[in-house]
């Protein structure tokens, strides 16, 4: 054994299917990276002692990890795991299995993902049935996870990522002093990094590598979605992709002869944030990340100094802008902050893109063996968090113990929640939501009251407010929320 590692990444595969007109559909897709993964990492299926499974949100079916091992010929007694649904399910699963593993339970494990969001949705828009498998309406896509925000938050159209990571990324600008030229500047040149990476990965989706004025400026092909991101600082779900990982223990590894082609897992951590975004003490910075990366860094035994490269989850600019302000990184550190491209473009399959992430280190680290390298997830609203720390198999680091844990508390107190309130409150953070014809369609305040409570509220007339909030920044500014019960909504006013 080497150190106190006991989890190894054995083999990988990916695949983005840009060359054909439709995909198969997922399940058929997963078992087919997993073959090509357990191919890579020279092992027959009958040899695997567990599963693992990302659940696919483009469609759903009964028993999916069971029966994609039964379909690559696993033995029917192979074991499961599986984890809810959300960025950090990769490296959930991968933590799980290598506690797994480390307790001398299981020495061989495949996890896959897959999904054929492209080919769905170009369907549905040409009115065309897919011939894929019977869709099993009785599973939800994201099953056995809490609702993405509150009925509260939801109600004033805080429900998707599209409108809770902009918050953020206000809440950011106003904490570091920065005009919203400047932060957009600083996320725009941020994913340019990233599509650079994309440029030369031939498993990205988008290889064009946009400029950072591309990336930043608001045009026809580039709209505003909710300010300040434009479309192309947003994760792109429309993709064909499949990626698989194959785990194995020390004592296989050693038996197979084959540590050259393997990356250890020295160490890995997850944890969460208070779970509904306006009941978080600070919205500028990210308990959960400063958590989970402090626990994954001290298991491996380095430090951030160590890291020779990071894929930071990206599927916006604030989640890679928190894991730089939380590792004390700046923009212009030359590492690289992305293996893939990023969500925006080396594509965002679903909650499956760390799959995509593990499988390109473990093929970095065969080429570049003297490295460390840091991958990061992100889940839900900004909720969930994880990082990996991964070395070449015969370079790890004598201090690494290997140790993974699922979640890590925070310690972090909910904000107390005014509802169906009034009274003077000061902006916190904001966003505009746009429609496709660049038109504001709804103002979403998170605002502290004079109580010490947050609140959450809407312009009634977005359109009017959104040039006032545009002109200057509003992030303290005083106003006054009013509850309409007709509505079911509260609503701001600025002074």
């Amino acid at each position: 054994m080497t150190a106190s590692v006991s989890a190894y990444l054995l083999g990988q595969a990916q695949k983005s299917f840009h060359d054909v007109d439709a995909a198969d559909h997922p399940k058929k897709l997963m078992s087919d990276i997993a073959l090509a993964a357990l191919l890579d990492a020279g092992i027959a299926p009958s040899s695997v002692d567990a599963v693992g499974c990302v659940d696919p949100l483009s469609w759903t079916y009964p028993d999916l990890a069971r029966s994609v091992a039964a379909d690559i010929g696993c033995q029917k007694d192979v074991r499961e795991f599986w984890l809810p649904g959300g960025g950090t399910t990769p490296q959930d699963l991968t933590h799980e299995i290598a506690l797994a593993i480390d307790a001398g339970e299981i020495n061989i494990a495949v996890i896959f993902g897959a999904e054929a969001m492209r080919t769905r949705r170009k369907a549905t828009r040409a009115g065309k049935e897919l011939d894929w498998p019977a869709r099993d309406k009785s599973i939800l896509a994201m099953r056995g996870q809490k609702p993405f925000t509150s009925e509260w938050e939801a109600q004033h159209g805080l429900r998707l990522p599209i409108q809770s990571f902009p918050i953020l990324e206000n809440a950011m600008r106003a904490a570091g002093g920065h005009s919203a030229e400047e932060q957009i500047s600083i996320a725009a040149n941020l994913l340019h990094k990233n599509a650079l990476v994309a440029e030369s990965n031939p498993h990205a989706w988008f290889q064009n590598a946009p400029s950072v004025d591309d990336i930043s400026e608001v045009t026809t092909d580039n709209r505003m979605i909710s300010y300040p991101y434009t479309k192309r600082m947003n994760a792109i779900m429309d993709v064909d992709q499949a990626a698989a990982v194959v785990i194995v223990s020390d004592k296989y590894l050693e038996a197979s002869g084959k540590r050259s082609q393997a990356a250890a897992i020295l160490g890995g951590a997850g944890a969460e944030e208070i779970w509904n975004p306006m009941q978080r003490r600070s919205l500028s910075t990210c308990i959960g990340m400063e958590v989970a990366f402090e626990a994954a860094l001290a298991s491996a035994g380095v430090s951030v100094e160590d890291i020779d490269a990071f894929d930071f989850y990206s599927c916006f600019p604030v989640p890679v802008e928190l894991a730089l302000d939380t590792l004390e990184i700046s923009t212009n550190d030359p590492r690289p902050f992305s293996l893939t491209g990023g969500l925006a473009y080396g594509g965002g399959p679903g909650n499956n893109y760390v799959m995509h992430s593990l499988a390109t280190a473990v093929q970095h680290l065969r080429d570049n063996r003297e490295e460390l390298i840091m991958i990061t997830g992100v889940g839900m609203a900004n909720t969930k968090h994880t990082a990996t720390i991964l070395a070449a198999a015969d370079k790890v680091p004598s201090k690494a113990t290997g140790k993974t844990v699922y979640r890590l508390t925070t310690g972090d107190q909910e904000v107390p929640v005014a509802m169906e309130a009034s009274g003077t409150c000061t902006i916190a953070t904001y966003t505009i939501e746009y429609n496709r014809e660049g038109e504001p369609t709804n103002v979403i305040y998170i605002l502290d009251t004079a109580a010490g409570e947050r609140a959450i509220a809407n312009a009634r007339h977005p359109a009017a407010v959104a040039p006032e909030l545009l002109a200057s920044d509003p992030i303290g500014r005083l106003g006054e929320l009013s509850w309409d019960a007709e509505l079911g909504r509260q609503f701001f006013a600025l002074d």
